[in-house]
């Protein structure tokens, strides 16, 4: 029950101001109203910076194989379009309401998540709804989990849920930190305070001690940290928990002791919480600043590739090449992949990942791809694995890709390295210089493997080498490899041969 004082004399002590400055709160009187075409310009200025965000998240994912990232900013563009659109509308508008909706703008809140979205690195999603719950077990976070692979997790609510999340204003470091902007003042905060005192006591100062314990729960700042702090906590991203950050710019510590409990109230949650001047100022948007807040997918990947066996299968199958009209015989992976390829093809984002690059693997991975081929491949696998592996000094590289061409309906890049060059895995295992490299935990990893797999990950941890694969790393786990040899996972799970 909260009984620190008075709530009338809180209500009173709110609204009285001397000197030009609120007494409780000691913050200034409100500033004189900005004309409606500095408020008109600023939202502009807002709206193009997120359009220049959104351009360079455009590029950087530009013919890489995820698409969705570039939508991350969606919801804060049309927040902010509908703003601008708005305040148009009401400046040349003569209806007499117009002045309180221009002066009642959103464009504070929608500038602090902006302003926030700048000082955050490695953006995953702005203005981003999260399921709330209740959580029968912890869901995946929207985030990186291997390798740069962005997931959408199981966080966003279904269509038929949406009483059922929360919004996450900016999500980034990958998806490890979520950040909440709520533009309350201390006034309000005050406000709230004191209405309930009115509802949780009589607020009689004489029947107040030292030792009353003050219950904050029912203040709506507190209501919010609690359930933003539930909500994280019934989602994961790499075996952790979403820190959580509320952003409050109007928010000022040390000017008022009941305001100074609430906040405490909330980072002893473990909820962080950023107030008012203690918050850094937004730096300029720069080209600098963009590759920070959303830095190239591919930012990380070595020079040479290291191909596991379900990329060379994906590059060989005629399921990935050509349009493949299900057989009665097809059991239920071959029709779904028929169906997946039909919508999604991997041919385009393999190439788009591989392309200028030497690609590598390991004598394992080729000799399972030749078993497979030779068993059940059809004459135009046969044809492209020659293609693939085969060196052949009397074809040059551009007569060789002109010739994968032909094998495919889909668009191969000149860029493409072929043939591949295969690495013999057990001479690089042996040697001492890669050592350092395969400490007890990935050994023990490794042992756990089967062949090729053992073979191709080793390789590419022992040589730094990023590992492309098609197959899901559930036994990655958070061992210690660097981002740089980390497998690389461009679709799971492959579940066809061809």
């Amino acid at each position: 029950m909260l009984r620190t004082q008075n709530p009338v004399s809180v209500i009173i002590k709110m609204n009285t101001v001397a000197d030009g400055r609120n007494s409780d709160s000691g913050e200034p009187a409100p500033p004189a109203e900005p004309n409606d075409g500095d408020v008109l310009c600023r939202a502009r200025e807002l709206q193009a910076e997120v359009e220049r965000f959104a351009a360079h998240v455009a590029s950087v994912y530009e013919g890489y194989f995820q698409e969705f990232p570039k939508k991350m900013h969606i919801s804060l563009y049309h927040d902010v379009l509908s703003e601008v659109q708005n305040l148009e509308n009401d400046i040349n508008s003569e209806d007499p309401f117009s002045a309180h909706r221009i002066s009642s703008s959103n464009l504070p809140y929608l500038h602090a998540v902006w302003s926030t979205a700048k000082n955050s690195k490695n953006i995953i999603k702005l203005r981003h709804p999260v399921f709330s719950g209740p959580f029968k077990r912890r869901i995946l976070a929207p985030g990186i989990r291997i390798r740069d692979i962005m997931s959408q997790g199981g966080s966003e609510p279904k269509r038929n849920q949406s009483g059922r999340s929360v919004r996450i204003d900016v999500i980034s470091d990958g998806g490890l930190s979520w950040y909440k902007v709520s533009t309350i003042t201390n006034r309000r905060l005050l406000f709230d305070m004191a209405k309930e005192a009115l509802y949780c006591g009589d607020g009689d100062d004489s029947d107040s001690s030292n030792d009353t314990s003050e219950d904050f729960s029912d203040v709506p700042l507190v209501k919010t940290a609690r359930n933003l702090k539930a909500i994280s906590e019934g989602h994961q991203i790499r075996n952790s928990t979403p820190a959580l950050c509320l952003i409050l710019p109007r928010i000022f510590e040390g000017e008022h002791a009941e305001i100074d409990k609430i906040i405490k109230v909330c980072r002893d949650m473990g909820v962080s919480v950023s107030c008012g001047k203690k918050l850094p100022p937004p730096p300029p948007l720069s080209g600098d600043l963009l590759h920070e807040m959303v830095p190239s997918p591919k930012r990380n990947i070595t020079s040479q590739l290291n191909i596991d066996t379900s990329v060379l299968v994906a590059l060989t199958s005629d399921i990935s090449h050509f349009r493949v009209i299900p057989q009665p015989w097809f059991g239920q992976s071959q029709k779904d992949h028929v169906d997946l390829e039909t919508h999604d093809p991997l041919t385009p984002q393999l190439c788009s990942l591989l392309g200028d690059h030497p690609l590598v693997c390991t004598k394992e991975a080729a000799g399972s791809l030749a078993r497979i081929v030779h068993t059940m491949g059809t004459a135009t696998e046969n044809a492209r694995a020659h293609l693939l592996f085969t060196p052949d000094d009397t074809m040059t590289p551009e007569q060789r890709i002109e010739k994968f061409r032909a094998l495919s309906i889909h668009s191969i890049p000149s860029n493409l390295r072929l043939p591949i060059r295969v690495f013999d895995s057990e001479t690089i295992s042996n040697d001492e210089a890669c050592h350092p490299r395969l400490n007890a935990q990935i050994q023990e990893k490794l042992n756990s493997l089967a062949q090729p797999g053992r073979s191709v990950f080793s390789t590419g941890w022992s040589q730094g080498l990023t590992t492309i694969t098609c197959n899901v790393c559930k036994w990655l786990g958070d061992y210690p490899i660097p981002m740089c040899q980390t497998p690389m996972v461009i679709k799971s799970p492959w579940t066809s041969r061809p």
